[in-house]
């Protein structure tokens, strides 16, 4: 009776390891999406980049813009520089001095 008792709580105790095993490979699957991690490095890069001012493979354009305030219109030159890597469009407006 003793070692019936014995194996049965070694099988149970198996079985209990396997189904925490399942669920914890389940959990780690479902939440690690490698493609989103990538997306949020390149995004990290391109703005460290724009922090940087360094604006290789970027394009830049000069806009006039024009900023209304208290009913009067003030007229700024700034540069648009502008990114467009890996599906990721960032723009950034610099006053031009």
């Amino acid at each position: 009776m003793k070692s019936l008792k014995n194996s049965f709580i070694f099988l149970e105790t198996i079985i209990s390891l396997v189904v925490i095993s399942i669920i914890v490979s389940i959990f780690f699957k479902l939440n690690y999406d490698n493609s989103a991690n990538i997306k949020f490095q390149n995004l990290n890069n391109i703005s460290n980049k724009l922090i940087k001012s360094d604006y290789q493979n970027m394009q830049i354009s000069q806009k006039e813009l024009t900023l209304l305030e208290n009913g009067i219109e003030n007229k700024l030159l700034v540069n648009k520089i502008t990114s467009n890597e890996n599906e990721i469009s960032l723009y950034k407006y610099e006053l031009i001095k």
